[in-house]
């Protein structure tokens, strides 16, 4: 009995968890990188088919038929023929014991000059593949991105309850003494309403943070892909280092050499040109060598052995011409496609840089702020505070000075949240976020 409660203990203790570690579980249990990993090994395996088309076509065959007795009704003039020939019957009246054949062949052929599409299809598979790799730093760059916010939020979260329920605790220790108070006669009934009304605020507001940390704890647990049981202890080592923030320049020109999705599309575009070069390429002839060897059997008729062939073939579809240049416009379009959209995304990114530039400034302000205001914060109320017991302020005022130290520390902790997640979405935005 005790080892089973003590197995259950140990099953039900949080998992202590740091944001590095939250990073690494959420790359090595992705569904969205493990979807673009597999689009990688796709398109690395259409690059060796692609590298394969480089060797010669070798196929082998073998052909046995049995037949059934054929009925042969030969002319006059061939039997007349046959019998003057002095063979005493036709040529022709073996086949009427004609029951099986048999036929074996080897064909090699290597084309000389496909119109450069083998050489294209091999560098727009190459093309895509490259495009596909930075497709998946793409994915594990917002994976990381994702995860870090969700801890953060979920950090945050448990900050603000933490603070709510201390402050909650307070509360009602006030309303304690003051319903004493009361019955001394040396507080106002109102007054002690007044301090109850401020508990039932805040047990409101616990019980809504409780939800959200509920949800946060679970969200986190299917980004990391752990049990859905699972409850975490916040390791924050390490958790509130806020670089310095660097000129918008130097931010914009990192971002338009580092993104892995402007680099993706840049290779999409030669993909884009290499198709057209291949459609290209059904406006030309092609030339091809080919080598045979052959061996046959028909009973009592023929049996050809060794018989060897080479070749050269030459073939200019003119049809297929003329309908190269449709492909062609298709190509073309597609290609001029892939130009507007990097144009576009690269429009894109300047404008998602800009934004987190922006936002991240912003909340180092705020951290800078809020810093300040829970220092006035304190400060106030304890100033209240010793005024209210020298009977210089009312209760309310001595309320709602609480209630400013306890939204200057919600707001602080929010701020040090938001500032961390700001910071690593201007890492994303400028492909710093390996």
């Amino acid at each position: 009995m005790s080892l089973s409660v003590a197995v259950g203990l140990q099953a039900q203790s949080p998992k202590k968890l740091s944001l590095q570690e939250a990073l690494d579980l959420g790359v090595a249990n992705s569904k969205q990188l493990s979807l673009s990993e597999s689009k990688l090994s796709e398109a690395q395996a259409k690059v060796s088919e692609a590298r394969d088309r480089i060797w010669p076509d070798l196929s082998v065959s073998a052909t046995y038929l049995r037949i059934n007795t054929p009925n042969f009704s030969l002319s006059d003039n061939v039997t007349n023929s046959g019998s003057g020939s002095g063979s005493g019957s036709s040529p022709l009246a073996a086949f009427a014991n004609l029951h099986s054949l048999g036929l074996a062949q080897v064909t090699l052929a290597e084309p000389i000059f496909a119109g450069f599409k083998t050489r294209n299809t091999r560098l727009m598979s190459e093309y895509l593949q490259q495009a596909a790799q930075y497709d998946v730093l793409t994915a594990k760059s917002k994976v990381k991105l994702n995860t870090a916010k969700a801890f953060y939020q979920y950090y945050e979260l448990l900050q603000t309850r933490g603070v709510v329920q201390e402050n909650l605790k307070q509360e009602q220790q006030h309303v304690t003494e003051f319903k004493n108070l009361e019955a001394q006669k040396l507080l106002a009934r109102n007054d002690r309403l007044e301090a109850e009304l401020l508990v039932s605020n805040e047990e409101l507001t616990l019980t809504e943070v409780n939800n959200n940390v509920k949800l946060a704890e679970y969200n986190l647990t299917i980004l990391l892909g752990l049990p859905s049981e699972t409850t975490f202890e916040i390791d924050t080592t390490g958790m509130f280092t806020t670089p310095a923030l660097s000129t918008w320049d130097q931010y914009l020109q990192q971002g338009l050499e580092s993104r892995h999705d402007l680099k993706s599309a840049h290779y999409q575009v030669q993909a884009g040109q290499s198709n057209y070069k291949i459609a290209q390429g059904d406006k030309l002839p092609t030339l091809a060598l080919s080598a045979g060897f052959i061996n046959a059997y028909i009973p009592n008729i023929v049996t050809v052995t060794n018989a060897l062939n080479a070749g050269l073939s030459f073939k200019y579809n003119i049809t297929g011409a003329i309908h190269a240049g449709h492909t062609m416009r298709e190509a073309q379009a597609r290609y001029q496609q892939a130009e507007t959209s990097q144009k576009i995304l690269v429009d894109q990114a300047s404008i998602e840089i800009k934004q987190d530039y922006l936002k991240y400034q912003e909340q180092l302000e705020k951290l800078a702020i809020t810093n300040r205001a829970i220092e006035q914060a304190q400060e106030n109320f304890q100033i209240t505070q010793n005024k209210y017991n020298q009977g210089l302020v009312i209760m309310s005022d001595y309320l709602d000075a609480n209630v400013l130290l306890l939204q200057a520390q919600i707001n602080h902790t929010t701020a040090k949240a938001e500032s961390m997640i700001a910071y690593y979405e201007l890492q994303e935005s400028t492909g710093n976020l390996q």
